[in-house]
């Protein structure tokens, strides 16, 4: 395979892209990314599309494309890898753009980790590491919107899924040659079955920081407005943050304000917001302080106490002794949030029911019934 982006094919129309779908249709993997703008939106708006296959380099301009039957039947053949790195906000643009997650998809990032190459790798970073060729990241902030694209944008888009190709099999090698092949396809399959539920709107409250600070009946308010501002940004296409910040949204349910004057006195929360939205949010807020004890969602789980505190880094000094056995990136073998739910609640976690319920889970759990 060349390094040279030269020789890429740019498609703009229906045709051109159902011709090149029957070409990776022969594939044996296909490497993809995607180029978006998000700045003033809630939905991610696709403004480039590369795709890599059989050593030939792809950019798909999906503003002209109408037809995208062909491709989206390639992205749900499970008999075709799709393979692209650090995936989370690109699932995003494919499930906006084509209603499905590729499927099987491999993030190089996780098989990086997996193969001991360290945790939240860079692509840069995982380029030089595997080919040691330093990629140029010029174009992270670009207009990808804008018509015609320059020739630094699309020597910067092919470029991705250049590299993919060539990743690829040296992480299969690598993973394959230790054992961990099946880890990867697993770890990827949990992501996928993920991005296809997203959570619903009244679970949005569950991603607000410190939410133990507030008492039930808090809560509850908290989980209310979530939900309304979730609802809100989607229909008007904006930031849940132009609707209300996380903070906004944490002090309103702390203070409880009955009116919009008392709403205003929250510093968190914009003079502009509170004429746009001030009598919605009371609303909201009398609503979640009307409700019955029954509703209340259960109790947001609290820090450590100092004990469980000591416990958890003997947990951890245990999980990270056996990664490093291993040869994986301790941060995508347990997460810290797995080994507080061990401690909490005495079960493991679905997390490490998997693979890793023999390599560290079992251990995890003998290890906290010695300790209670």
């Amino acid at each position: 395979m060349t390094d040279s982006v030269e020789s890429r094919v740019y498609i703009d129309t229906d045709a051109a892209l159902l011709a090149a779908c029957e070409r990776w249709a022969l594939a044996p993997f296909l490497a993809i990314d995607t180029e978006f703008i998000r700045t003033d939106t809630f939905y991610p708006i696709a403004g480039l599309l590369q795709v890599g296959a059989n050593s030939e380099l792809y950019l798909i301009d999906p503003l002209p494309i109408s037809d995208w039957s062909a491709f989206t039947a390639l992205l749900r053949r499970s008999d075709l890898p799709k393979v692209i790195h650090s995936c989370s906000e690109d699932l995003e643009v494919f499930q906006v753009l084509f209603q499905c997650i590729p499927q099987p998809l491999l993030d190089t990032q996780i098989g990086a980790a997996l193969a001991g190459m360290g945790a939240g790798l860079s692509y840069q970073k995982l380029v030089m590491d595997c080919l040691g060729i330093h990629v140029e990241k010029g174009e992270t902030r670009s207009d990808w919107l804008r018509r015609p694209l320059s020739e630094s944008q699309c020597v910067y888009a092919a470029l991705d899924v250049l590299y993919l190709q060539r990743i690829y099999p040296i992480l299969c090698q690598r993973l394959e040659k230790k054992g961990a092949l099946a880890w990867w396809h697993e770890d990827c399959e949990v992501i996928t079955k993920q991005a296809e539920k997203p959570l619903i709107v009244t679970e949005y409250y569950q991603r607000i920081k410190s939410l133990w600070k507030l008492s039930g009946r808090q809560q509850y308010v908290l989980q209310i407005l979530c939900a309304w501002r979730e609802t809100e940004a989607r229909a008007r296409n904006i930031p849940r943050g132009r609707v209300l910040k996380d903070a906004a949204c944490f002090e309103i349910a702390r203070h409880a304000p009955s009116d919009n004057t008392q709403l205003g006195r929250i510093k968190e929360i914009s003079p502009g917001s509170v004429r746009r939205y001030g009598d919605a949010i009371v609303d909201l807020v009398s609503e979640g302080q009307a409700g019955g004890d029954g509703i209340l969602p259960p109790p947001a789980p609290k820090p450590l106490t100092s004990s469980q505190t000591q416990h958890y880094k003997q947990m951890k000094a245990v999980a990270e002794q056996v990664a490093n056995e291993l040869d994986v990136a301790t941060e995508v073998f347990v997460k810290k949030r797995d080994i507080e739910e061990i401690i909490r609640t005495g079960l493991l976690p679905s997390t490490l029911s998997t693979w890793r319920k023999p390599l560290i889970g079992n251990k995890l759990i003998s290890l906290n019934e010695m300790k209670t």
